[in-house]
């Protein structure tokens, strides 16, 4: 029996079939405790069997599964200097800014005393492209569902805590879905209920507060609760399974180990057709690496490295030293990277280069620590005995630290999953794992406990949707990341997460929110926005677009360039065939909302690379102001011809910094309302609580979008109201309208930020100009207001950054409400606007559109 076949009992692994012969240049699995009956065929889709088909596999041979190269830590350029807790990431090539881990993290919540609730060479042969569907795939018949408002143990008020998933009545892009809930115990399990649409029920056993279901779900409503360790069950919660729904089931671990352990060296590397074509599609990419290892054959190894830097720089040495080795079969190479994984491994896992939280050293020794087990898998065959026993004793130590660290006795990133540093870190330790299990006796708890939990935690900053919560720029560099060690899940155990749903949607939030065309590559929301990142969205997004192509990723892909193509997040990217020209997804819409997030990116055309493009961001529990997310709830980005206009301000100098704190995090910095005198919403780092906010309504049409936010409760009770809809009429003008409130009189303000010096010439108009673009703002109602603007930080940026321009309208009587009409015109377009307010309803007139708001309510009418 192949190891494939060896999953077939209520089992299946799916394994992208994305190699094509082309060029690729772009133009806890739970334990069964009871059941009460089988399982419902439900039609159309199939119900469960034991006879479901086995995995596909890429250019395996029958009876293998394959391997693939391992998740790297981005490291610094060469000379570039990593970052520390007092330093930021060089621009150039900044791996995720090295901060401290959230405080206070907090112990689990009591278990609450209530009642239980209710109830290849020549020609080779390649599988065609699995792709993700464009965004307007079919959509699936209305189910009603109402959501359970009980308020049980799962609805925990802990803002750090694991959150419910799946949501209650959320139609569920997976099937299974991932279940999670929060963890109110400090030892002992749970067991999750599921009741089917034909109502027979099956218990599974979790071991902490994440469950892998272990079949696919057939299409209905079905219904789950968990009963936690003090025998308390929650109220049920439903989710809907759909025609859309993809299955992803996670192989039984016990079998899963068994196979990989069985392996033969190298595990992660593509079988060797699909690596001979990946080295004719980029053998002037192969050149160029093979260039600069040859001129580091000389180089002098510390004996040992001392500083993050060293690990960071002395490993991506070594790796370019393996791929050269892998690519070029040349003994020079090889011998070169046997010297430097070797060098690596000498150092001591307890000196200065210890994975450690509080140094700051965690991300380099995590680096350092998969490029040896890297080095390990790779060059087996060339170690010695004793060279392999001591890597493995290296990885005892430095694993094992960074195991203990986030699962240990009880996984503490399970915990608290949204941890920008320790969800990277349990997938690397489930890498690691699978590279050498079979070799070593204390893989096989690495491997157990780690490869399910990390499968299920794919990422913690956004639901099923794809998006990233705790920054765009932060994304690109963990996604950036991660991607070597999801080419490794797939090719050395078979299971491809490029079947996930949020790795299936994050091209999309890529494409809409870093769309190509911005002539500094900048993004928006949350740490490092104003940063250029071109070449890594270049090398980051082509190689999640060879993982996970969509026809929107291939759009997007071919019009970006200037990656660094010997780096292995692009060199060992799966195959693709992206020849030709790759065209705008003919259906897709130009505005999108992701409601786990609350983000919304409208823009004028998506496909035309001079757009005009409007964000609003207001984000719900639990992705509030956060980590590297800000306190910028019902704020707004505009840009245009590729030019930041309407800006957020400020400049990424590290994390809490002085003007990270005092001024780049806060409301006051953001195209959002404050009140006397730049007072705006909590965040947690200063007053430990997470500012949210909520989108309230989204609607996208042909011509125009309308998004509604509320954001009273990131005001942590100074305002009664804050409440702001944003109007898109495309293509270049936006109606703003607030309608704020407090029990105390108070000076509002409506901030208005830009990288140039504002000119106007009264108290209700001003214009803003980058370059040959332009945004005019007329405030059309509001409380008397008047204008001025400063260019002040209230702290300066200690990495320097030019100054910026901050403008205000407000009211020079203090109200206890105000109501704010603004219109923004991209282009300064000749029209007439007015607005008025007639028994409780504005009327706005901009030319001759009419934009009526009354109550929450919004209608358009165009000519």
């Amino acid at each position: 029996m192949s190891p494939v076949n060896l999953f077939h009992l209520r089992t299946i692994i799916l394994v992208s079939t994305a190699f094509l012969t082309a060029s690729c240049e772009f133009g806890s699995g739970g334990k069964e405790i009871q059941a009460s009956k089988k399982a419902p065929e439900v039609s159309p889709a199939p119900p469960p069997s034991s006879s479901a088909p086995p995995p596909s596999t890429v250019g395996t041979p029958p009876g293998s599964v394959q391997p693939a190269p391992p998740a790297s830590e981005p490291p610094p350029e060469e000379n570039e200097t990593p970052p520390t807790p007092t330093e930021s990431p060089p621009v150039e090539e900044p791996p995720p800014v090295q901060e401290p881990e959230p405080t206070p993290t907090p112990t689990p919540a009591p278990v609450p005393e209530t009642p239980p609730s209710p109830e290849p060479p020549a020609e080779p042969e390649v599988p065609p492209t699995t792709e993700n569907p464009p965004p307007e795939s079919e959509p699936a018949p209305v189910v009603v569902c109402t959501p359970n408002t009980v308020q049980d143990w799962m609805a925990s008020g802990n803002a750090l805590a694991q959150v419910v998933r799946p949501t209650d009545c959320n139609t569920v892009e997976q099937t299974p879905p991932d279940f999670r809930w929060p963890d109110v115990a400090t030892s002992g399990g749970y067991q999750v209920t599921l009741t089917y649409p034909n109502g027979s029920t099956k218990t599974l056993n979790a071991s902490q507060n994440w469950l892998n279901w272990d079949e696919v779900l057939p299409v209905g409503t079905y219904s789950w609760v968990v009963k936690n360790p003090a025998g308390v069950t929650s109220a049920p919660r439903k989710f809907i399974v759909d025609a859309n729904s993809k299955p992803f089931v996670v192989p039984n671990i016990s079998t899963l180990l068994s196979t990989v352990s069985a392996k033969t060296h190298p595990r992660s590397l593509p079988e060797a057709l699909t690596l001979e074509l990946m080295k004719t599609q980029r053998q002037s990419a192969i050149n160029s690496l093979l260039s600069q290892v040859n001129s580091r054959l000389s180089q002098t190894l510390p004996n040992p490295g001392t500083t993050a830097t060293d690990c960071f720089n002395y490993s991506k040495y070594a790796l370019a030293s393996l791929q050269a080795c892998v690519f070029s079969g040349q003994t020079s190479y090889c011998n070169d990277a046997i010297n430097r994984v070797m060098n690596l491994a000498s150092w001591d896992p307890n000196g200065p280069t210890k994975y450690s939280l509080p140094a700051g050293t965690d991300m380099a020794a995590r680096y350092l620590t998969w490029t040896v087990a890297v080095g390990y898998d790779w060059l087996y065959s060339r170690l010695t005995s004793a060279q392999r026993s001591q890597i493995l004793a290296m990885l005892i130590a430095r694993n094992g630290l960074m195991y203990n660290d986030i699962i240990g006795t009880r996984s503490r990133i399970s915990v608290n999953p949204r941890d920008s540093h320790g969800n990277q870190t349990l997938t690397i330790v489930a890498v690691i794992a699978s590279l050498v299990v079979g070799d070593l006796p204390e893989a096989n708890t690495w491997f157990t406990n780690a490869l399910p939990q990390a499968v299920n935690a794919i990422n913690p900053w956004a639901d099923e949707d794809g998006g990233f919560a705790n920054a765009a720029t932060q994304g690109n560099w963990d996604v950036g990341e991660m991607l070597p060690s999801l080419y490794q899940l797939r090719y050395g155990t078979g299971i491809d997460v490029a079947q996930k749903p949020w790795i299936r949607n994050w091209g999309r939030y890529f494409a809409y929110f870093t769309p190509p065309g911005m002539s500094e590559f900048t993004t928006v929301f949350g740490d490092g926005f104003e940063r250029n990142q071109g070449e890594q969205q270049a090398r980051y997004g082509k190689g999640y677009t060879f993982f996970s192509p969509s026809p929107l990723g291939r759009w997007h892909m071919s019009k970006i360039s200037g990656e660094d193509r010997t780096r292995i997040e692009y060199l060992l990217a799966p195959p693709a065939d992206f020849t030709g020209t790759q065209p705008f997804p003919e259906g897709t819409p130009h505005a999108l909302w992701l409601k786990s997030i609350g983000q919304v990116a409208m823009h004028s055309d998506l496909s035309n690379l001079a757009r005009t493009s409007v964000y609003f961001k207001s984000s719900p529990k639990p992705y509030g102001a956060f980590n590297h997310s800000h306190a910028d709830q019902n704020s707004f980005v505009i840009n245009s011809g590729g030019k930041r206009l309407a800006i957020e301000s400020g400049y990424y100098d590290d994390y809490k910094t002085p003007h990270w704190l005092k001024w780049y995090h806060t409301t006051k910095a953001k195209n959002a309302v404050t009140y006397d005198d730049g007072k705006g919403q909590v965040f947690y780092e200063v007053n430990n609580k997470m500012g949210s906010g909520d989108v309230t309504l989204f609607k996208h049409t042909p011509t125009y979008d309308i998004v509604s936010g509320d954001a009273t409760s990131a005001y942590d009770g100074a305002l009664s109201k804050a409440k702001r809809t944003l109007v898109y009429l495309r293509p270049n003008l936006v109606v703003v309208y607030d309608d704020l409130a407090s029990t105390t009189a108070r000076q509002w303000e409506w901030n208005i930020h830009a990288l140039n010096q504002m000119t106007s010439s009264n108290n209700t108009q001003a214009k803003i100009t980058n370059g040959s673009e332009t945004l005019c703002i007329d405030v059309l109602a509001g409380p008397g207001v008047q204008f001025s603007q400063h260019n002040i930080f209230t702290e300066n940026p200690s990495n320097g950054g030019a100054a910026q321009w901050h403008g205000k309208f407000y009211n020079a009587t203090r109200t206890t409400n105000a109501e704010f009409v603004v219109l923004l015109n991209i282009g300064c377009s000749t029209l007439t606007a007015s607005a008025t307010k007639t028994s409780g309803k504005w009327n706005i007139q901009v030319g001759n559109r009419s934009v009526s708001i009354e109550a929450g309510a919004v209608t358009v009418q165009d000519p």
